[in-house]
């Protein structure tokens, strides 16, 4: 037992498991007498959840006198000058010299202006107290819920919600909060915005923590990012990649909305006021090609649509063909489609009818009818490609008749077609009468057909007739003969 006329000296140090989240160094205690200086701590805050840090324990060494037994030690914690206090510890273990005492924060433990003083049981009078500390217990520490609505208006609320339980902070009324708005990779700490909502006007992504002092960033009592545009439905921006206003095909620009990706949020892309049918559901996207592009934002409340334009011009090269489309082939006849291209490098493949064909050059000889399509694809510096279209169509057969009256007036006497299927005397006709029967072929069709009219009014007023050259059906069809 120490007489009240012995001077004693207790070094105290404090040590905790979670170094990360605390600092951990000693504190001094001195004589209880009057006018002397009281303890000294050199660690700032204290942090502790129901599974971390739940083990503190703090040492001291009684300089000056003697102390027989170590249960008399007791350890008080308090931030209203121990009037009340919480007693944290009872008793001490003694080994090698010094004294040791285990505690844990009270569960409602909170704030700043917490000291600790060791007393001895046995004596009267209360030791010096320590210099103040911040001490937290997290006793929230799980993602906050927050609800928020973003479209109508010039401001914003984001609220927490009350759950009714503690899987909202709200379950306990003595906490507060601090709100941070992020943008880009900056965050800015809303000073004065303690409470658990919070009505905004300046675009950003916010999220709200519960404030456990220097603890805060440690632990996981957070709300997920929130995306506003603030200002009502004129805040929606779209930026391009470094600001560029030229896009190439490969890799493209990547255009980005001033909001945060939520999978939960639908995103929509357009370009020259079209939707973009295969653009992800994303706040950004990588555009190939030349136009307009604006976006539309909805949070499952309302609908944002972007306030400005992106346009991109398309970086590409020239190309043409030495025919225009479309392009008319004479029977029999055929020529060389060739691209003329200033693309480096340039590569070329050609489809008939969405067939592929076998060419791989610049030059295409055709002979048949058909849609033709080249693709030329630059394969040194901007990656693009870019396609031309040629239609080949056959000689115009509207001018060949399907109706004659051989009556010998001298007027559509005859079955003429226009001279440039005869010129080359290799035009095959074929003529059928109603039956079926063959009643005129020839190779060399010279306009001279009916040569008997009396043979061709003995049969009936309907003949089908096949016209065609080098193998290619030119016209088929019906042949009405009137008087």
């Amino acid at each position: 037992m120490i007489s009240n006329s012995i001077k004693w000296i207790v070094i105290f140090s404090m040590f905790l498991t979670l170094s990360s989240n605390v600092i951990a160094q000693d504190l001094i205690l001195s004589t209880p007498s009057r006018g002397i200086p009281g303890p000294t701590t050199e660690f700032t805050y204290l942090c502790q959840t129901a599974t971390q840090n739940t083990n503190h324990f703090t040492t001291f060494t009684v300089i000056s006198g003697t102390v027989q037994s170590a249960a008399n030690f007791q350890l008080h914690l308090s931030k209203d000058n121990f009037s009340p206090f919480t007693i944290v510890a009872n008793g001490a273990t003694f080994a090698n010299g010094r004294y040791t005492m285990n505690f844990t924060l009270p569960t409602d433990t909170y704030g700043t202006g917490y000291r600790l003083r060791v007393i001895n049981t046995s004596q009267s009078t209360n030791e010096p107290k320590s210099l103040s500390f911040g001490a937290y217990y997290i006793i929230h520490n799980q993602q906050i819920p927050v609800t928020f609505s973003n479209c109508s208006g010039t401001s914003t609320t984001i609220s927490i919600v009350n759950t009714g339980d503690n899987s909202s902070p709200l379950f306990y009324p003595y906490l507060k909060y601090r709100w941070t708005r992020r943008v880009g990779a900056t965050d800015t700490i809303l000073t004065g915005e303690t409470t658990s909502s919070i009505t905004v006007t300046t675009p950003g992504e916010y999220f709200v923590e519960t404030e456990y002092g220097e603890c805060t960033p440690s632990f996981l009592s957070r709300s997920v990012l929130v995306p506003i545009a603030g200002g009502g439905t004129n805040s929606l921006q779209i930026t391009a990649e470094n600001g560029t206003t030229e896009v190439c095909q490969n890799p493209g620009v990547v255009l980005t909305l001033n909001v945060a990706f939520n999978p939960q949020h639908i995103y929509t892309w357009f370009l020259n006021g079209t939707a973009i049918t295969n653009a992800p559901n994303s706040n950004s996207y990588t555009a190939t090609q030349g136009g307009n592009y604006t976006a539309s934002y909805n949070n499952n409340t309302c609908t944002t649509n972007s306030n400005n334009t992106i346009s991109l011009t398309e970086t590409s090269f020239n190309a043409s063909l030495n025919v225009a489309s479309p392009y008319q082939l004479a029977v029999g006849s055929n020529f060389d489609a060739i691209v003329t291209t200033d693309a480096n490098t340039p590569e070329f493949s050609w489809t008939l009818n969405g067939a592929p064909l076998s060419e791989n050059s610049n030059t295409l000889n055709i002979d048949a009818l058909g849609e033709y399509i080249v693709q030329i694809r630059q394969t040194v510096g901007c990656i693009s490609t870019k396609e031309l279209t040629l239609v080949v169509i056959g000689p115009d057969v509207s001018d060949i008749p399907n109706l004659i009256s051989p009556n010998g007036d001298g007027i559509n006497d005859l079955f003429k077609v226009p001279f440039q299927y005869i010129s080359e005397n290799n035009l095959n006709l074929e003529i059928y009468n109603s039956s079926g029967k063959q009643i005129f072929i020839t190779d060399n069709y010279q306009n001279n057909w009916p040569q008997d009219t009396n043979l061709v009014f003995q049969s009936n007023a309907f003949f089908y007739f096949k016209m065609s050259k080098d193998n290619q059906t030119i016209k088929e069809g019906i042949l009405t003969i009137i008087k």
